[in-house]
């Protein structure tokens, strides 16, 4: 049979990313402390040559499938498959991985729940970097409005989103999740009696934070623990007075 991605394109023009969205596995995480089970979505790309019409899309298929379906983290997945990939396409490839990740954490009444962040992970074999990245929700309330009522002041969710360099070692999710909830002016929980919510609510208004404070805490914290390593931070504010939204980030070395 006549393979038509071999052809010679009618415009031969490089294209910087070719590949498959959206392609899910069942995978089993298996940390030092604990494994998860969880459901990742992989989006994995290669760069076509200018002469190739187009790309065999069933190899990243093959590629995602062949990886076994324990993996010590998404990021070593995401190498994983972005290798394999290599192998049968002859090009360099970027892989992208998504997955939720269920943590345990502390209500303030003393007691336990599951929380749920949004991981994310990335390995391009061109550049050999690899890259761990976490969004996590959380509770700010405003400095300068507190300032201007007396302690009062409006409150808002927000979100804190981590990218950071693995290439050399990686590094424990929880550590991050920590530095991440630190950084708001508290944290978010899925149940909240009234005696918890009141605890919550003055913690909230004794560290009332800008988003700037938040991006600026998280930076410190991580360059703290990981220095020299590659990182960026971004919080958003879900701004509850405004119709618009509030952000702040940083990119550099920590």
């Amino acid at each position: 049979m006549k393979d038509i991605q071999n052809e010679k394109p009618e415009n031969e023009i490089e294209l910087n990313r070719v590949g498959v969205e959206g392609l899910r596995k069942y995978v089993v995480v298996k940390r030092p402390k604990k494994n998860y089970h969880t459901i990742v979505t992989v989006n994995s790309y290669i760069k076509l040559p200018s002469n190739l019409r187009g790309a065999n899309m069933s190899r990243f298929a093959e590629s995602i499938e062949e990886i076994p379906e324990e993996t010590p983290s998404i990021e070593d997945l995401a190498q994983k498959i972005s290798v394999t990939s290599l192998a049968k396409h002859n090009f360099n490839c970027c892989t992208r991985v998504f997955c939720e990740f269920p943590f345990e954490r502390t209500r303030p009444n003393g007691t336990k729940e599951c929380g749920i962040a949004k991981l994310f992970a990335e390995y391009s074999t061109e550049t050999k970097r690899k890259t761990l990245g976490i969004s996590l929700n959380g509770a700010l309330a405003c400095p300068c409005s507190k300032e201007m009522c007396g302690g009062l002041t409006h409150n808002q969710r927000g979100n804190l989103r981590v990218k950071i360099d693995v290439s050399e070692s990686n590094i424990e999710v929880t550590d991050i999740l920590n530095i991440c909830t630190e950084s708001f002016s508290a944290p978010t929980f899925s149940i909240l009696k009234r005696p918890e919510e009141k605890k919550l609510v003055e913690k909230m208004h004794e560290n009332a934070r800008f988003v700037e404070d938040v991006v600026r805490k998280c930076v410190q914290s991580l360059r703290q623990k990981y220095p020299n390593r590659y990182c960026s931070v971004k919080c958003v504010s879900f701004e509850s007075i405004h119709d618009h939204n509030a952000s702040s980030e940083w990119r550099g070395n920590l």
